[in-house]
């Protein structure tokens, strides 16, 4: 029996996703081992271009913000609204373990790709959906980006930063990101269930869903007399906080248990002087005198650099890390020793480090990042595979049926 190299050998998923979320979470099953045959409409992903916003190239063959959620899949092309192009995507569902789109449900329903459809013809079949914000309430029918839906509605925009600030700016996709792999999670666990009874199921996510998770700290925290956005300069732990140092650079120091890690701070900044002070010993204590403390902090902090700072924080123990930009992520020294980057080079010779999936597997390989194709450039393979002849294609290419 051949050793099975990869976790998810074997399973095949077909993805009528677009911009982020549902690619990324086809992106995991794909690294993973999964064979995921994206389909396109004949134009492509409208996130093919988006790159050029965040001052990316966006040829076919170099796309790198493209391929951050569409590494390591097969490309087709089809008109959906083509009898060709449906007769073709149910072809492709008859040997699929898993569909996923982020399609809207009238949408799926009028190509007959709704779940309710499916499931009689494939009653294996995991059917994975996206949406915005969730299928009942007054906002269910509404288009959500993850900017609006995910940022702005879940309150992280305002109350993520200081109060009264301006609402911080999250990157192109980072909600998508996260809510793509709850998506993931969920399809996994389905995944399971099918193999254990024989029976698909539907899973869904959304932006909002995901948003209220993640800021489940202060979904929960609020209810109980917490506020949000924090004032700046009176945080609730002070050894919890950032501060600047000398060289104008920022770290930022983790401590949960304040009272016991007091007298070690104090050492660590040269602030021996207020070892002892009832006033600032003790979490209770300190909270009342906070406009007092942390002045006394920051100045102790901007006497050195950061590096500096770090060093003798560390040489205390103290839980603590520089304060860095995204521009430093891809040259930093844990970064590439763990592999959280790695090198791709392009059709065109040039090359860039791409992030990948954090996720090690003991007795499995994942796939490493291998950059997109243009639309429709695994057409031709895929539906060969699927038994249709040289014939039928170039016919319904030239009818617009496919790509």
């Amino acid at each position: 029996m051949q050793e099975q190299r990869y976790p998810l050998s074997g399973v095949r998923v077909i993805e009528l996703g677009t911009h982020v979320a549902v690619p990324c979470a086809a992106r995991f099953l794909a690294d993973w081992g999964a064979e995921v045959v994206k389909v396109e409409s004949l134009s492509g992903d409208q996130w093919r271009v988006v790159g050029r916003n965040q001052m990316c190239p966006v040829s076919d063959e170099e796309n790198p913000f493209f391929d951050m959620q569409n590494a390591n899949k097969k490309f087709i092309a089809l008109n959906l609204k083509h009898e060709a192009g449906q007769e073709v995507l149910t072809r492709l569902l008859e040997g699929a373990d898993i569909f996923i789109s982020n399609m809207r449900l009238p949408a799926l329903k009028k190509l007959k790709a709704d779940y309710e459809t499916l499931k009689q013809r494939f009653p294996r079949l995991i059917y994975g959906h996206f949406t915005g914000y969730g299928y009942e309430g007054p906002d269910a029918e509404k288009p959500g980006f993850d900017s609006v839906a995910f940022w702005a509605r879940s309150g992280a925009m305002t109350d993520w930063g200081a109060k009264d600030a301006f609402p911080i700016m999250p990157p192109t996709g980072a909600g998508d990101m996260m809510s793509g792999v709850i998506l993931c999670c969920g399809i996994l666990a389905a995944l399971q269930g099918q193999r254990v009874s024989g029976r698909g199921c539907f899973v869904s996510n959304s932006l909002l869903g995901s948003a209220v998770w993640y800021n489940g700290a202060g979904v929960v925290s609020t209810q109980y007399g917490n506020v949000f956005p924090k004032e700046e300069g009176r945080p609730a732990n002070p050894f919890g906080y950032q501060y600047r140092c000398a060289d104008g650079e920022w770290v930022m120091i983790g401590v949960a248990d304040y009272n016991g890690t007091y007298p070690r701070v104090c050492e660590a900044l040269g602030l021996e002087e207020y070892r002892e002070d009832p006033r600032f010993s003790g979490i209770d204590q300190v909270r009342q005198y906070v406009d007092l403390f942390i002045p006394i902090l920051r100045e102790a902090f901007a006497r050195r650099t950061r590096d500096e700072i770090l060093a003798a924080l560390a040489e205390k123990n103290i839980v603590c890390g520089p304060i860095a930009h995204m521009r430093d992520l891809w040259s930093d020294e844990q970064v590439l020793a763990n592999g959280y980057v790695r090198p791709v080079r392009f059709e065109n010779g040039r090359s860039a480090l791409y992030p990948e999936i954090p996720v090690v597997f003991s007795g499995y390989e994942t796939k490493k990042s291998v950059p997109t194709r243009s639309v429709g450039a695994d057409t031709r393979e895929v539906l060969k595979s699927l038994g249709y002849s040289e014939e039928t294609l170039c016919r319904w290419q030239a009818s617009g049926a496919v790509k």
